[in-house]
């Protein structure tokens, strides 16, 4: 009698697990029907089963079947929010029980990368809206899908800027350079971000630093961390760091713009016409130098005119003439300069500017409104 009842039990054992293992293959019967409804249906019963909820075929079919109805036309509607998450976290389950190298295990990147294209394209119809919190939501969960994708955390990093959001856009920014993304304009974008949020100088400073590690012959990362140095009294420091990087590199016009950038902030403006002209002449094309070439030779025609015009009617019909000439002859000298930066960067305001300024103080007028016409553009 034991015996009768220990076959029948056995029997009804098989017939359940049976029943369960049926229902993962008529979910994977229906999917290649098209049926995704009945799939779902199916899936979500073997998946709540003890027989088959440990099953990476189990898994790895629930991820397959609601990831392809996030981008069906008809069972997209039975989708939410929450399925790509419920969709990555079928597949790493798979991956959990199967490892990398089984059979569905080594399914699972390309569904992976496939999955990421999906909620990267929603994330950015959020973005392209303005709907910065949705948009945020799906970079995040994009940069899940894929941890070494710069693309997501870089976005996200915009779109917390947008959303003036400063410390979380900071955040992204630490994130990208922690996995590699050392450009120049990710610290430089950091720093901007750290000084809108009134950092300390200290931590301006450590960015700043480490952005020249990676980026040494930055001109504006220098340029900034001069700023610094001058706005906490360290001018020596910072000239002596730059002597000694032109002494191990003399040929390095970039050094020499940003050391006429710190002689021009000292008030040493010979020494610092002289280090402009040594940057021009070992980089023609060197637009930070011709620029402040340009301002350097402006300025001085612009204090001689505030001398000028301080002058009582007496004293100006004697020496006003005279000081007026001898300011032109400064704006003439600054024209070429601006022109010639003008046309390393066209596409740059403040050069523009001042091209106009000066076109019109020497009676250019054609030149005048054709820069005009450029700036409006």
């Amino acid at each position: 009698m034991k015996k009768v009842l220990l076959t029948a039990f056995a029997a009804a054992s098989i017939s359940v697990a049976s029943a369960q293992n049926s229902a993962v293959n008529s979910a994977i019967m229906n999917h290649k029907n098209g049926t995704l409804d009945k799939a779902q249906a199916d899936i979500d019963k073997a998946i709540a089963h003890d027989k088959t909820k440990d099953k990476a075929k189990t898994w790895f079919y629930r991820g397959v079947i609601y990831q392809d109805m996030i981008g069906n036309p008809i069972y997209s509607k039975m989708t939410n929010d929450s399925t790509p998450t419920l969709v990555l976290e079928s597949f790493n389950k798979t991956v959990e029980l199967d490892g990398k190298d089984g059979e569905f295990g080594k399914q699972v990147p390309d569904r992976l990368n496939m999955l990421y294209g999906q909620v990267l394209n929603q994330a950015v119809e959020f973005h392209n809206s303005q709907d910065w919190d949705n948009a945020i939501t799906k970079y995040d969960l994009a940069s899940k899908i894929n941890p070494t994708d710069t693309t997501s955390v870089l976005y996200a990093a915009y779109a917390s800027t947008a959303k003036q959001d400063y410390p979380a856009a900071i955040g992204y920014y630490d994130k990208l350079i922690s996995i590699g993304h050392k450009t120049e304009d990710v610290y430089k974008a950091k720093i901007q971000l750290q000084q809108a949020t009134e950092a300390s100088d200290e931590q301006v400073l450590a960015t700043l630093q480490d952005g020249l590690k990676e980026h040494p012959n930055s001109v504006y990362l220098m340029q900034e961390e001069l700023r610094y140095y001058l706005k906490a009294d360290r001018g020596d420091e910072a000239l002596a760091k730059l002597e000694k990087a032109i002494a191990a590199d003399p040929n390095n016009a970039s050094l020499y713009a940003v050391m006429g950038n710190l002689q021009e902030r000292s008030k040493k403006l010979d020494e610092a016409v002289k280090s402009y002209q040594k940057a021009v002449e070992l980089d023609p094309n060197n637009f930070d130098a011709y620029f402040n070439l340009g301002v350097l030779e402006y300025n001085k025609a612009s204090e001689i005119n505030n001398k000028a015009a301080k002058m009582d009617y007496a004293t100006y019909q004697k020496q006003g003439k005279k000081l007026e000439a001898e300011a032109n002859k400064h704006f003439e000298a600054a024209l070429p300069y601006f022109e010639k930066a003008h046309e390393i960067q066209p596409k740059d305001e403040a050069t523009m500017q001042n091209l106009q300024r000066l076109y019109t103080r020497l009676d250019r007028k054609a030149d005048a409104e054709r820069v005009s016409k450029l700036m409006s553009n």
